[in-house]
């Protein structure tokens, strides 16, 4: 392996997480603009569904916003969605919106699903990430998140 695989393999997040729940209950939270409110974002924040917007196709737009609950700082998000597979994979871009209106560094995103023992295996990715930092940032964030989404599905979190 060479040394510059290595970094970008340090610079991605992958987490696999087991969800008791049949694999299109997943895929509908995962797609499904309604549910969103319910999961997305750590604990903490919330993420209104009237500031979600998406086109669920490839080459759809989406953009959304959380926000922390203490203080009501906005963190704007968008993206397009790269590929679409129901109900295996859903992969797009990820940017947070700069205050200025610009889009910040850019990831991409995959949500994989497959069917186990009556459940649902989840490998996420993220990245490549600028810094080891902001991939740590997110990984937490995203930790959280399926927590949520656990709760959300009526399984063990």
């Amino acid at each position: 392996m060479s040394e510059e695989s290595a970094a970008g393999d340090d610079l991605m997040l992958v987490i696999v997480r087991e969800f008791r729940a049949p694999i299109a209950v997943v895929w509908s939270a995962l797609t499904d603009p309604d549910q969103a409110p319910d999961w997305w974002g750590p604990h903490g924040f919330h993420v209104p569904r009237e500031s979600i917007d998406t086109d669920l196709e490839v080459g759809g737009l989406y953009r959304a916003c959380m926000i922390k609950d203490d203080t009501g700082e906005e963190h704007w998000w968008s993206g397009v969605h790269t590929d679409i597979e129901p109900p295996g994979l859903l992969m797009f871009t990820h940017a947070w919106d700069k205050p200025d209106g610009t889009r910040g560094f850019e990831t991409e995103v995959a949500f994989r699903l497959e069917e186990v023992d009556g459940g649902s295996l989840m490998t996420f990715t993220q990245g490549p990430f600028e810094s080891v930092e902001s991939r740590d940032a997110h990984g937490s964030g995203w930790l959280e998140s399926f927590e949520r989404l656990a709760n959300h599905l009526g399984v063990d979190a």
